[in-house]
């Protein structure tokens, strides 16, 4: 069986890394050049809350041969119109894609590659792409959590397969409610990913900001009422029940906010991916994250003002306009609550 992660940044190094580890074989296959060449010659190396080096084999997309049974699609939303085309010409006809952008991709890859050929996987955990073939696992790994499901909810023995193939890069579980997983996972990484990148600093940084922490509540908030109104079922994220996260009065308010020390405590040391693309001068996917919480909104006519607001800074941070920093805090405007 051929197996291939694609995008094989921060998150697809590690993956790589362990699958390889665990006896799996894996080709590694990313655009960059001296990341390519450096996994080949030196291994791929974790940092962080792991620490190893396992020898991969790696290549850039266009040096790719034959068919593959299996790719893991990790490449960033801004990069699929030239990714996509990639995975299918090299995907066997019974062969199947699992998506693990960020987001809500799924049916984004399946217009290209099929419904009937793709799988989507929630990714738990995070790591910061430090140097070419080093990446920082900066969850703990007792969090390395993988949520795959068919994108019908039906129960299939690739799907089982997956699940055993994941045991070697951590905690794999099958879900019947993806979109239900998606939107969990769509609105923690919103909120701290949004708020992190907004920063220009760690998760940690959002936690003891009290400002900052206070958005993050809100944007979940706005996105729990989305969901609610799109008519979908949130999906337990490693235990935790998001509808906890709303609120409709300062005290409800109160009593939330001490949740997200619980939930982003372990990943404290993450900087959110749309943060690190911006600051190696890249586009980042905040059309993808956030923008999906506004995009959205419109849609069923949910208001999402601090959301939107956070959309709009980090667009400006993307431009240029703006950097990443505290101030930018004095630009969003909570609403007011009633004390109870």
């Amino acid at each position: 069986m051929r197996m291939a992660i694609m995008g094989a940044g921060s998150l697809g190094t590690i993956i790589g890394a362990l699958l390889c580890q665990a006896g799996q074989e894996i080709d590694l296959i990313d655009s960059k050049q001296e990341h390519v060449q450096t996994l080949n010659e030196k291994g791929a190396t974790v940092v962080g809350k792991m620490d190893c080096c396992v020898p991969v084999k790696a290549l850039k997309p266009e040096e790719m041969t034959g068919d593959y049974d299996i790719i893991l699609y990790l490449v960033k939303a801004t990069h699929d119109e030239q990714a996509l085309p990639q995975v299918k010409q090299h995907l066997k006809s019974d062969g199947f894609v699992v998506t693990m952008q960020n987001g809500i991709p799924e049916e984004r890859v399946a217009a290209v590659i099929g419904r009937d050929r793709t799988l989507g996987c929630a990714i738990g955990w995070g790591a910061t792409w430090v140097e070419p073939g080093v990446s920082m696992l900066t969850s703990d790994v007792e969090k390395m959590t993988y949520d795959i499901g068919e994108l019908d909810g039906s129960d299939s023995e690739r799907l089982a397969l997956l699940v055993d193939i994941l045991k070697g890069a951590g905690i794999p579980e099958k879900t019947n409610n993806l979109i239900g997983i998606r939107w969990t996972k769509l609105t923690a990484n919103a909120t701290f990913s949004g708020m992190s990148t907004v920063l220009g600093g760690t998760y940690g940084d959002v936690l003891d900001n009290p400002k900052a922490k206070l958005c993050a509540a809100y944007i979940a908030r706005e996105a729990l009422a989305v969901i609610l109104a799109a008519g979908v079922t949130p999906e337990l994220i490693q235990g935790f029940d998001i509808r906890y996260l709303n609120f409709n009065n300062q005290k409800e308010l109160n009593n939330v906010l001490p949740i997200y020390d619980i939930i982003f405590g372990p990943h404290r040391a993450l900087k959110a991916s749309m943060l690190q693309d911006l600051e190696k001068g890249y586009k980042c996917e905040i059309d993808a994250i956030n923008g999906v919480i506004s995009e959205w909104s419109a849609k069923y006519g949910v208001p999402t003002p601090v959301n939107d607001k956070v959309v709009e800074i980090i667009k400006a941070m993307e431009a240029g306009q703006m950097k990443g920093s505290l101030d930018n805090l004095d630009l969003i405007v909570l609403p007011e609550l009633p004390e109870e």
